[in-house]
């Protein structure tokens, strides 16, 4: 698969317009509304192993989702919400689906496994995960409950893997979703919109990071 640089600053406004026209084209109306005193910032695995140019899981997209990222990080660490950043880890296990599937790791002992320093994660909460899902295998769940968390906002890479993945795990562990177009990023552009018709037909609001910051 030939990766895409779709998402730029030269067509973020056009792109995040059209995106957010085709979610609303197969979900007309919101079953909740974003309340940010219920809410947490997801950040997921924005590390130095799908920013970094040289790195070969590199997203040329994730450049352009930094800046919506770093503002809403700010944004809730100014209304004192909790922000949470996760970390894609490997497991070691030769039996691991991951493994198995991507016959590649990242090692918590090498430095592209840390989060980018382009992201803010100063304040934050930041949890190590080796599936998919943000929930799997974690203390994500528990964390957000001790918090009160009734709403989720989700960023991060990869759209359509982990984003995705965390966020329908998270609908079906009774949290309300808003995923931020330009805050997620993939490989192409038709994985990230097909990702966007799959939540916003079945467990999540579709949202630009603007709406969140005139909220």
């Amino acid at each position: 698969m030939e990766k895409e640089f779709y998402f730029t600053l030269t067509n973020r406004k056009e792109k995040v317009e059209e995106w957010l026209l085709y979610s609303k084209s197969i979900k007309t109306q919101k079953p909740f509304e974003l309340d940010v005193n219920k809410a947490a910032l997801l950040v997921l695995d924005m590390q130095n192993y799908f920013l970094e140019q040289d790195s070969h899981a590199h997203v040329p997209s994730a450049r352009t989702i930094i800046l919506a990222i770093n503002q809403l990080i700010e944004f809730m660490n100014n209304k004192n919400r909790p922000v949470i950043f996760t970390k894609h880890i490997t497991s070691s296990d030769p039996d691991d689906m991951m493994l198995k599937w991507w016959k590649d790791t990242i090692s918590e002992e090498v430095n592209t496994s840390d989060i980018s320093p382009y992201i803010d994660s100063t304040k934050g909460i930041v949890i190590s995960k080796n599936h998919y899902s943000a929930f799997q295998n974690t203390e994500l769940k528990r964390l957000l409950k001790e918090l009160g968390i009734e709403q989720l906002i989700i960023t991060g890479v990869m759209t359509h893997l982990c984003c995705e993945t965390t966020a329908r795990d998270a609908f079906m562990n009774n949290f309300e979703i808003f995923f931020v177009v330009d805050g997620t990023a993939t490989y192409t552009e038709k994985l990230h919109v097909g990702t966007i018709g799959a939540i916003s037909h079945g467990f999540g609001i579709c949202v630009s990071s603007e709406e969140i910051l005139n909220d």
